[in-house]
């Protein structure tokens, strides 16, 4: 394929990318910018060691900035998870199980407390299981953070979704008396 062939093949895909309304998802400046609005998101504390973990993959990935001294909003979760087995042997032994993290996820007014938006993420991750008890225990941990990390990653591109549609409501922002 010659030159020219290729610089229009990369022009009529240019022109086609620009004419089916692409904008970036974490766009900085204009209607329907994610950043800003993230920087305003404040998250509820937690209540349990795994709630803090996914806490924290969110605020690394939300705010990294650090949390809001005046947010617009609230983010608050809760987690449910389930562990189920995957393989099993002809001894009805479980060698290989998987763990299914689902976080419900609300956005709400910082000032009114009314919801702006809710939805839910799913995550799995899987493990085996040996005969020693402590390496079971780790590989449930380290799958445990690997649900985590990608349940606060699906959190984080929903938000990014409903902000950049730009048809939220930017709360007013408190008056300093």
């Amino acid at each position: 394929m010659s030159w020219s062939r290729q610089f229009c093949l990369v022009l009529l895909l240019a022109a086609g990318l620009a004419g089916c309304g692409f904008k970036p998802l974490y766009r900085q400046d204009g209607p329907g910018a994610t950043a800003p609005q993230f920087a305003q998101i404040s998250i509820t504390q937690p209540e349990d060691r795994v709630s803090q973990q996914l806490r924290n993959h969110l605020l690394d990935m939300i705010t990294p900035q650090g949390t809001p001294e005046r947010p617009a909003y609230i983010l608050d979760y809760r987690i449910t998870e389930t562990v189920g087995s995957v393989f099993v042997t002809r001894s009805d032994e479980i060698t290989r199980n998987n763990l299914q993290i689902t976080v419900a996820t609300n956005l709400r007014n910082y000032e009114t407390g009314r919801p702006i938006t809710s939805f839910s993420v799913t995550s799995q991750a899987s493990y085996n299981l040996t005969v020693a008890d402590y390496s079971n225990l780790i590989s449930e941990k380290n799958a445990r953070e690997r649900a985590l990390r990608d349940a606060a990653e699906q959190i984080r591109i929903r938000l990014a979704n409903y902000f950049g549609r730009g048809q939220f409501t930017t709360p007013a922002t408190p008056r300093v008396p």
